[in-house]
């Protein structure tokens, strides 16, 4: 099951988000602020984050920057902030996409599955390892690997 933290500090939308994704099969799990946020984070591993950037502690940037220290975890910024400054920060920082409020829950579902898809393809790479040889099925290539000996360092 795919898991998803929502950071948002407004109850409606986040019980509006999480009732809505529930429905459409993904496990969510909420917090109010950064702090949460990180603890969450620490202690979780998550297939994508949804970020709001005003937040009662600090910026959803901040938490944002401190989740790339931790681990990577994709990230769309859902936030009232609608000016180009704001939209392209959020991008600039590593963004997989920015959605303004209000949108309708359709078109996040849809962003969702499409960060999802970009991103889980690029996780799954197929490799198959034939003693010295590994074929990479994701990105075409091989790689054929010199085989050690044992009495490489035995001097006679």
């Amino acid at each position: 099951m795919i898991k998803i933290l929502l950071v948002e500090d407004d109850k409606n939308i986040t019980a509006t988000i999480s009732y809505y994704l529930q429905s459409e099969g993904f496990a969510i799990h909420t917090a109010k602020t950064v702090k949460e946020g990180i603890e969450k984070i620490k202690n979780n591993h998550y297939d994508l984050l949804l970020l709001d950037i005003n937040l009662p502690d600090d910026t959803g940037y901040a938490l944002y920057q401190k989740m790339k220290i931790i681990q990577e975890i994709p990230t769309i910024f859902l936030t009232a902030l609608d000016e180009e400054k704001d939209i392209v920060k959020g991008f600039d920082l590593g963004a997989d996409d920015y959605i303004t409020k209000p949108f309708h829950a359709g078109e996040l579902l849809y962003r969702i599955k499409n960060v999802l898809r970009h991103n889980l393809k690029k996780e799954k790479e197929e490799i198959i390892k034939i003693k010295n040889v590994e074929i990479n099925y994701t990105t075409r290539k091989s790689i054929k690997r010199q085989r050690r000996s044992r009495f490489n360092s035995i001097r006679i």
